[in-house]
């Protein structure tokens, strides 16, 4: 820590716990990570020539800090440029990611309840990160209140919550589909809906603006109750919107919303999955968080059920020294091992000799991969139910099989 301010120009710092420590210049080389302060994150090298004074154990750095380095600063001091570690350590967790070939490795398992089978709105269930008093894909409508709830939920980690005040409040998505198309055809919008409030809260579809078809009112009764709004399409329609609506002066919750407006074979994975390995559906509509079993030709998926994908995504690549990733002790030492790796790769290429010793870690890890890699996960035989389809834009689940009406074991 430093114990007194260092120049006006941010160009030194002063530590006199030092003293004991070095001599000038060789006794304090590498670079200065500030911690603490108005500077914290900066990271700057120490000048070579120069660099350290030991009678007034004064640090100078090549390049001035943003600000005078004051003092009470606490800060770093590194033989190797840290920005350099971090880059190799991350490097390493990527380079873990098991190959397509059956090498192991080490991932993060991934599960996401996000989709249901014929579901024509996106975010359902409310499990993105909302954004601007907002629900991704969803409109507020009346200035409600709207933020992600967690406590109470009906499905997955979180659900919107929507508070009214001034006016009716709403949630509503437009689908994006041929509405003449539709004609005559059967339209069911279900959801999930929490209220204590009697008569406050329902689902809604909107066919014109002015022409609705509304589900009965949540009965106020301090649960989950799942709502449904059905029917043909008029003539008249010009839209097909679903509406999650509040009465003003109370308070709802909303979650696993779901529009079915005919087959949807084609799904967007979601971005956390990099290699999919398990498709299941919910066994009962009114139990979202119940039993799963596997799509297969004998046990088709059934419109309106929630779909369970399980996959592996690449563990989490820290951006700061403060960034954690998901693997234990065991695991760490993997990836230590091979990020010094990379790290005297870095080196040697910049003329810096004194690497860290590659020839002696590449054994190292060999060892350490076989014995730490996490095991593969057992991958789902689609049977003709599913399959990936890829393209610039995204990585998408396609349903192969038409729609069942129950399950059949």
């Amino acid at each position: 820590m430093t114990t007194s301010a260092g120049l006006g120009n941010g160009t030194t710092l002063t530590d006199t716990e030092l003293a004991n420590l070095t001599e000038d210049d060789d006794g304090i080389q590498g670079w200065i990570k500030i911690t603490s302060g108005n500077n914290s994150g900066e990271i700057r090298r120490i000048k070579s020539s120069g660099g350290y004074t030991a009678s007034s154990t004064l640090i100078t750095v090549n390049f001035r800090f943003t600000n005078q380095v004051a003092s009470d600063v606490t800060y770093e001091v590194h033989n190797i440029d840290p920005t350099d570690k971090r880059n190799a350590i991350n490097q390493a967790i990527a380079s873990l990611f098991p190959s397509l070939n059956g090498r192991r490795g080490l991932y993060l398992r991934v599960r996401d309840e996000g989709l249901a089978v014929d579901n024509q709105l996106t975010n359902g269930s409310f499990e993105s990160t909302i954004s601007g008093g907002a629900h991704p894909s969803w409109t507020n409508v009346g200035s409600p209140t709207v933020t992600t709830e967690t406590g109470i939920t009906m499905h997955g980690a979180q659900s919107a919550k929507v508070v009214a005040s001034g006016a009716d409040g709403q949630l509503t998505q437009s689908v994006n589909i041929n509405v003449k198309e539709l004609t005559g055809q059967t339209v069911t919008f279900k959801a999930w809906v929490f209220c204590t409030t009697a008569d406050a809260a329902r689902i809604r579809i909107d066919w014109t603006g002015s022409a609705f078809e509304n589900s009965d009112y949540h009965s106020g009764a301090d649960q989950w109750e799942q709502l449904s709004a059905s029917a043909d399409v008029p003539s008249s329609a010009t839209q097909v919107k679903a509406i999650c609506e509040v009465a003003d002066g109370s308070t709802a919750y909303f979650d696993l919303a779901r529009l079915d407006a005919g087959q949807v074979w084609k799904y967007t994975l979601p971005t956390t999955i990099r290699r999919l390995h398990w498709v299941a559906m919910q066994y009962s509509e009114d139990d979202p968080g119940g039993p799963y079993y596997p799509i297969s030709p004998e046990r088709p998926p059934i419109t309106g059920r929630a779909l369970r994908l399980e996959g592996v995504d690449l563990l989490s690549r820290p951006t700061t020294d403060s960034g954690t990733t998901e693997v234990d002790g065991e695991h760490v030492e993997l990836i230590v091992a091979r990020a010094a790796m990379y790290l005297d790769n870095m080196l040697r290429s910049r003329g810096v000799t004194d690497g860290l010793g590659e020839v002696n870690r590449l054994d190292q890890i060999a060892l350490l991969l076989d014995r730490t890699a996490m095991p593969s996960l057992a991958a789902e035989r689609p049977m003709g139910a599913w399959h990936i389809e890829e393209d610039s834009s995204g990585r998408y689940l396609i349903l192969d099989v038409p729609r069942s009406t129950a399950f059949s074991f």
